[in-house]
């Protein structure tokens, strides 16, 4: 169900046409290839080899890294457009063949080229100025010496040194100062961690002056500039200057290089698409003249595709060879899914936990009524509802969204439906309790709480019959009655024992509910033994089965959580709404509009994450574990980038 009935693909050409065929494949964006080395027989291989990799193949992905880094770096300088403008905005949508042409007449190593010498010419002003910097910091510390060490250092009845030391040596360093009777000493400047000095002493003093300041770590001034510090430091904050001035430069010159961003994007799709076709190269057989290629599409497609081969190629320039799925394939054939619009975008439900073997049903379909009902029940509120119907609308009709983001907007759209029909049932609007609604989630909990058990009820047997139903297709008659129709029936039973012994009091309905979980009972434990080839280990394992039931207890208990969201849900927005009603009226008016505002958001944003994860939990576990078991793979067909922009298909 609603999975696309696919084709293995062969084609074969002569060598002269494999770019050309490739190209047409990508462009369709429809056609998986796969090798074909490992599953032709043996003397077919012999006449064909495996093709060798590509040199070419590296080039392009040499060359895409570099276009992929300019544009990287690029983006640090061009303004982005605002959220607004950018979602308002269409993309551009170019043919394959337009895009090579536009490519080909671009010379994208010259713009690489470009983009780099800005680069290392900025990475140059920054390491330049991170050494002026180093050299402001040291020339502010000496300011304040107004003469060069080296204009002091050849006097000959004195010794001028000029240091620094760690500032919790300094008291000591003066009180050896003072102790030499001809030393002279004057501060420099002075920090937390260090200070300078300035010390003059006589000739014969200088030994007993280096073997005390030996002791304290005394570090000598190098001084490297021809200029005083106070000049120094003028000309360096002068550099300094000039290297921001042309940094802003660079900057400003960069920020209008919209045309080679662009450039160098159509570059970056231009070289994936080779790079791909390079590797769809290394899949195919080579002989001489001949190569053979092999692939996956969906039988829809396959006239279509065959129209475009024709059309490029020439109708007798390739043979195409297509065969039906084989059952030992069903594990290896790709997925692809198929449902109405109004379904598809919940296939992103279905994706998130696995896509389904060929061999399987999609479960979808069958999960999309239930989650429309869960999610609806969980957010549960009319005005909540309002609001997301109408900023989904707002972004489908008014944005140019991807695919993907697309998708998305168009399920969270859906779902505003039954958030408004849940509210209008729960009598909620934006936690203001409404005078209608067939329950209540102050007072009704219990009701709610049963209405929450009964959804999940009828959900797991749903998944029973379907266990059912499709293990009986398989052939699996035993384990279709075992794992779902016994079950199936054995709940139904317990239903209407609880039906009749509590709420209607009917002994009859109570009596057939025992009767019918009784008989499945022993049912299973029968069927279980008859199948197999050990009777004793058969039974064993149907007496394990039973004991399942403490799972489906489980499973029951886990539907409860409708009801506890939903009643949290509206008890949050209700809480919020009477701190605001607590507020003076001046400030309620004013200050508490804002506030209500935003605690509002908060409980709708966790009130749609809990809806989202929660219902989704229920489709994983409680739901799709009694009949799906997944392990299929979506189909990658060879196709463009369509990162930039987007490409017209073939078809």
């Amino acid at each position: 169900m609603a999975i696309a009935k696919m084709k293995k693909l062969t084609l074969m050409a002569e060598q002269q046409n494999k770019e050309t065929l490739l190209r047409s494949i990508q462009e369709m964006q429809s056609i998986e290839v796969i090798s074909l080395s490992d599953v032709l027989e043996q003397d077919i291989l012999d006449q064909f080899e495996v093709a060798d990799e590509y040199s070419e193949s590296s080039d392009f992905s040499s060359e895409l890294q570099d276009i992929e880094h300019a544009l990287s770096y690029l983006a640090q300088y061009i303004p982005e457009p605002g959220m607004i403008e950018k979602l308002k905005s269409k993309r551009e949508v170019l043919s394959l063949e337009e895009l090579e042409t536009h490519v080909s007449k671009t010379d994208v190593s010259g713009l690489i080229e470009q983009v780099q010498e800005k680069e290392k010419e900025l990475n140059q002003i920054d390491e330049k100025k991170k050494e002026l910097q180093d050299e402001e910091s040291f020339l502010r510390k000496w300011r304040s010496m107004n003469f060069l060490p080296s204009e002091v250092s050849g006097l000959k009845l004195l010794n001028v040194h000029v240091g620094t030391i760690d500032s919790e040596h300094a008291p000591r360093l003066i009180e050896g100062i003072d102790e030499l009777s001809t030393a002279y000493y004057e501060e420099i400047f002075s920090r937390s961690d260090e200070m300078g000095y300035l010390i003059i002493l006589a000739k014969e003093q200088e030994e007993a002056f280096n073997k005390m300041t030996a002791e304290l770590s005394f570090r000598e001034l190098k001084y490297p500039f021809g200029l005083l510090p106070e000049d120094a430091l003028y000309s360096n904050l002068n550099s300094q200057k000039a290297l921001r001035e042309r940094k802003d430069a660079l900057k400003k010159e960069m920020k209008d290089w919209n045309t080679i961003s662009r450039d160098l994007q159509l570059a970056e799709e231009y070289y994936y698409n080779l790079g791909q076709r390079e590797v769809a190269k290394e899949l195919v057989l080579n002989s001489e003249h001949l190569f053979l290629a092999s692939g996956w599409i969906e039988d829809e497609k396959l006239e279509s595709m065959k129209q475009v081969i024709n059309t490029d190629l020439g109708e007798d320039a390739v043979v195409i060879l297509t065969d039906d799925v084989k059952m030992e394939e069903f594990d290896q054939v790709p997925i692809v899914l198929k449902n109405h619009k109004l379904i598809r975008p919940f296939e992103l439900i279905t994706e998130m936990f696995s896509y389904p073997k060929y061999n399987e049903m999609d479960p979808t379909p069958l999960m999309f009524p239930f989650f429309l009902v869960f999610f609806g029940m969980i957010a549960a509120d009319l005005g909540y509802g309002l609001l997301l119907s109408i900023a989904t609308f707002v972004g489908l009709k008014f944005f140019n969204l991807d695919a993907g983001t697309k998708r998305f907007v168009t399920f969270l759209h859906i779902l505003s439906y039954p958030t408004m029909v849940f509210g209008l049932i729960f009598g909620s609007f934006f936690g203001i309790e409404l005078p209608f609604g067939i329950f209540s989630l102050q007072s009704d909990v219990i009701a709610v709480m049963v209405l929450s058990v009964v959804l999940g009820l009828i959900q797991l047997l749903f998944g029973l019959i379907l266990n059912g139903i499709i293990k009986g297709r398989q052939g699996q008659k035993a384990s279709s009655y075992v794992d779902g129709y016994a079950w199936a029936m054995m709940l139904t039973g317990a239903i209407l024992f609880v039906l009749g012994q509590m709420i209607i009091d009917n002994q009859l309905v109570a009596q057939i509910g025992i009767g019918l979980a009784l008989v499945n009972v022993v049912g299973i434990l029968l069927v279980s033994a008859i199948s197999s080839k050990n009777k004793a280990l058969g039974f064993g394992l149907g007496l394990y089965n039973l004991y399942g039931v403490s799972g489906y207890i489980g499973d029951i208990v886990s539907y409860t959580r409708l009801m506890a969201l939903a009643v949290a849900s509206a008890n949050i927005a209700m809480a919020f709404n009477l701190i605001i009603g607590f507020l003076p009226p001046i400030m309620r008016f004013t200050v508490g509009v804002v506030i209500i505002i935003a605690l509002q958001a908060l409980n709708i944003a966790l009130s749609f994450l809990s809806a989202y994860v929660h219902t989704s939990r229920l489709q994983y576990v409680e739901f799709f574990g009694k009949f799906f078991e997944g392990g299929g793979r979506p189909l990658t067909p060879l196709k463009t980038l369509e990162k930039h922009i987007d490409l017209k298909q073939k078809n």
